[in-house]
């Protein structure tokens, strides 16, 4: 795929083909997802692309960009966007692959201090106008998933240099400023957000190796539902592309109710007969989201298999996601329905 579309016209504005900014967080999307929500069809469409990526924009384990109905180079370059590859690949198994490429982009870290925003590959150094580095995370990111899958001392060095480069060339009285030239490490009057958002979220957790979101399922909580028992805090989390955990159990327990579904429909219908002029009165929705305290959980804790289960005691149900009556929230054709309608 190219790199920018036009939604009205469907033809591509951007024809370069790589894996850096523009498309890399939809095949970021295409493999979490997969994971997230047990989806074959996602993770089937990011093994075609894989190959193609593979095919036409791999040389000696970097990623270049190409043309992309003729697989020609057009940008011999690599992004510091690209560096969340590695971490990627990890989660498909490709962890080989992985190893190679992190390594070449952590040659260019020891090279600059950091990451340039863009990486003329075989010059060997930074493009005219993107030398700059604003703390990004992706580098750190793949560190942490490689990490997990090979316990490779290299990837903790990465941990330890990012650290110390980052205390040495950016911190200031206020904070840390972004790199606005690797060559000479000038700072620009300015932190960007994901810098405390993930890049410091991911080194945490590079560091951290009893972090709950690295449980291995030894240790968890289990939630009692109106639909059952939920086993929540179980690790498996997958992160989002600004580095937000999801719980892949959670989407069990939070699931839509179908009395929402049904309060949907009525009100549409009861829209629809107001724009025919017809009386209508909404009724307040009932509230079907108040858990009663006969679904509270009892402190229980048990030993099966030798894998510790521990239930936490709430007075409501942990995942009873609407937080206000369903009525006052909802919206539809940009029209906001309240009691009073």
């Amino acid at each position: 795929v190219g790199n920018h579309i036009d939604v009205i016209t469907a033809k591509w504005v951007a024809q370069d083909a790589g894996i850096g900014a523009g498309v890399d967080s939809y095949f970021e999307y295409l493999v979490k997802g997969a994971i997230l929500l047990q989806d074959e069809e996602l993770i089937s469409m990011f093994l075609e692309y894989n190959k193609a990526i593979k095919n036409y924009t791999k040389f000696d384990d970097w990623y270049l960009w190409v043309q992309m109905y003729k697989g020609t180079v057009s940008m011999p370059v690599f992004q510091s966007l690209e560096a969340y590859w590695p971490g990627l690949q990890s989660l498909i198994g490709d962890v080989d692959n992985a190893m190679r490429t992190f390594l070449n982009y952590y040659t260019v870290w020891k090279q600059f201090g950091g990451l340039p925003e863009f990486y003329n590959i075989p010059q060997g150094y930074t493009v005219d106008k993107r030398e700059g580095y604003p703390l990004r995370p992706e580098l750190i990111e793949s560190a942490m998933y490689l990490y997990r899958a090979t316990r490779d001392p290299t990837l903790l060095e990465l941990g330890r240099d990012a650290v110390e480069s980052i205390e040495k060339i950016s911190k200031v009285d206020c904070g840390f400023a972004t790199i606005k030239d690797l060559r000479d490490h000038r700072l620009d009057n300015r932190m960007e957000s994901f810098f405390l958002a993930e890049t410091v979220k991911y080194l945490y957790l590079l560091f951290d190796p009893d972090n709950f979101i690295h449980n291995d399922g030894s240790v968890f909580d289990v939630v009692i539902t109106p639909y059952g028992e939920c086993v929540l805090n179980a690790g498996g989390y997958v992160f989002n592309t600004e580095a937000h955990p999801i719980d892949p159990a959670a989407l069990h327990c939070c699931r839509k109710r179908k009395e929402e579904q049904w309060e949907v429909e009525d009100l549409m219908r009861e829209f629809y007969s107001l724009k025919k002029n017809k009386k209508f009165t909404l009724k307040k929705a009932s509230n079907h989201d108040e858990v009663g305290s006969a679904n509270e959980p009892e402190d229980a804790s048990s030993e099966k298999g030798g894998e510790k289960r521990n239930c936490k005691k709430s007075s409501h149900s942990l995942l009873s996601c609407p937080s206000q009556s369903f009525n006052s929230k909802l919206a539809v054709l940009g029209q906001v329905f309240l009691d009073n309608t």
